[in-house]
């Protein structure tokens, strides 16, 4: 899940729209394990909701939309890299750690195995080919590799273009290569991946916005969103997917990611051109606030609330009421964890390791 800056408050009426669809794209993750899980507790599986696990790659493409945004302004500065480090890990790792430590308690006392190298590796999601604990940490890993690659960017302008040039350029030697069967394997697969270019796709739409500006339509996102699910849908039913969360060489985990991404940026640039024209619910807007604690949380909850959803009624289970329990407490699991826990210590956290600008600034 996407665990970028959440919109800053600067620009947040701004971006409403784009904070709503980062909520819904946590929720479509959310959806997706309610289905993968279904075999646990005699559930059905429904083929469709296979789809929804793509939700996130629209978190890579907003992360380099938002990352960019954010931080145009320090590009080139020097002196910005220790605040943007410290901004990036305070908003990553404090409700990492907690849920890290969640779930390892969750599995030692379930008698399940523990194993320190996994704890490491999901306490710092460094590149790995290996799992995390939860899964869902795998996703950290790139953002990571994609925060500590923006330094660059505003240590020198010049610097950071190179790297940003020469690794998306990699990215798509790789994803030939793959076409022909040849793609690079084992740990350079991960820094090869296609999801490289979902970040440059949403960096390209930052500074596209930033350069011009575009006037309302809907025409972009509606577009955008009939080719999602008509090629989402197309890909699942196909057998067109990936293997997995390691696979990155495979055609459907480089050419395929790519097509998904530039989708993703389109829409991107749909939501961007209708700010302003509606009003976002606030619930909806609190949803994408919430997004990083409901993508993280949720799946220890999953594996909790599986064995209370085996006293549902058979029918209910059928008909899928199993799904909706566990999306349900789900996302109230990551409202509750968010307001008591990641909102408050991010922002002591800020205010104590943050210079604050001068308001002439």
């Amino acid at each position: 899940m996407n665990s970028a800056e959440g919109i800053v408050p600067r620009s947040r009426q701004k971006f409403l729209l784009v904070e709503v669809a980062r909520g819904l794209a946590a929720l479509a993750v959310v959806f997706f394990h309610s289905n993968a899980s279904a075999d646990e507790y005699g559930g059905p599986y429904f083929q469709w909701m296979a789809t929804l696990e793509h939700g996130v790659d629209f978190f890579f493409v907003l992360s380099g939309f938002i990352i960019l945004t954010a931080h145009r302004q320090d590009i080139g500065n020097r002196t910005a890299v220790a605040d943007y480090l410290k901004k990036r890990a305070i908003r990553l790792l404090p409700l990492l750690w907690l849920v890290v430590a969640g779930y390892t308690a969750l599995r030692y006392f379930g008698g399940g195995a523990v194993y320190a190298e996994q704890i490491f590796r999901s306490l710092f999601p460094y590149p790995s080919l290996q799992p995390a604990s939860p899964m869902v940490v795998w996703t950290l890993r790139h953002e990571i590799v994609f925060y500590l690659l923006f330094v660059a960017l505003i240590y020198s302008r010049t610097l950071g273009l190179w790297i940003f040039a020469l690794w998306t350029g990699a990215a798509l030697v790789q994803l030939v290569l793959s076409l022909f069967g040849l793609a690079i394997g084992g740990i350079w697969s991960f820094w090869l991946s296609s999801y490289t270019l979902d970040f440059a796709l949403g960096m390209g739409i930052a500074y596209l916005h930033g350069r011009r500006q575009f006037g309302q339509s809907a025409l972009p996102l509606l577009a955008g969103i009939l080719l999602l699910v008509g090629s989402l849908l197309t890909m699942e039913y196909a057998g067109f997917g990936r293997l997995g969360e390691t696979d990155y060489v495979s055609p459907a985990a480089t050419v395929g990611t790519l097509f998904l991404g530039l989708i993703f940026a389109i829409i991107l640039h749909g939501l961007l051109r209708l700010e302003g024209r509606f009003t976002a619910p606030s619930y909806l807007v609190s949803l994408g606030s919430a997004s990083y604690a409901i993508y993280l949380v949720h799946t220890p909850l999953n594996s909790i609330l599986q064995r209370l959803v085996t006293y549902l009624p058979d029918q209910a289970i059928a008909l899928g009421g199993g799904h909706i329990f566990l999306i349900v407490f789900g996302v109230v699991g990551g409202f509750v964890i968010y307001f008591t826990y990641e909102r408050p210590v991010g922002i002591y956290l800020k205010t104590k390791l943050v210079k604050k600008k001068l308001a002439t600034e």
